[in-house]
């Protein structure tokens, strides 16, 4: 049997992570045949998704956590924190990219914002129903 979160089983989450993944993969793959100049960013690619993978589970444990908390203002704080953490973490990241890989223009850029707007999207989809909660 399933554990069902409010609104929300957790397969359906992971069902969810799973899917937005084929299809970061799905579109990448895509990108980097339609566009040559991609493909020097594959394993960049490849690393962003990892990055993506693990903040949404990150975020969907903690919002676990936030709504059994006691304290009624958890889950709003956790979507606070969320939001400057990832923006964080996402300067940090591209900085990292930059000084270890000297990208020779600036179409990784391109790689970054499709993972970037898939997995938001995905994250806003499962904080939503968790939040019903």
């Amino acid at each position: 049997m399933l554990r069902c979160i409010g609104f929300m089983k957790i397969s359906a989450f992971f069902t969810g992570l799973f899917l937005v993944t084929v299809v970061a993969g799905l579109m990448l793959s895509g990108l980097y045949i339609l566009i040559p100049q991609l493909q020097q960013y594959a394993l960049f690619g490849v690393f962003t998704v990892i990055l993506f993978v693990v903040v949404c589970v990150s975020l969907f444990l903690a919002g676990l956590r936030a709504q059994k908390s006691l304290h009624k203002n958890a889950f709003t704080e956790l979507i606070s924190l969320s939001v400057f953490g990832k923006m964080g973490l996402v300067v940090v990241y591209l900085f990292v990219f930059q000084q270890m890989a000297k990208p020779q223009n600036d179409w990784y850029v391109v790689v970054f914002l499709l993972c970037y707007s898939l997995y938001t999207a995905f994250e806003v989809w499962f904080m939503t129903r968790l939040a019903r909660h």
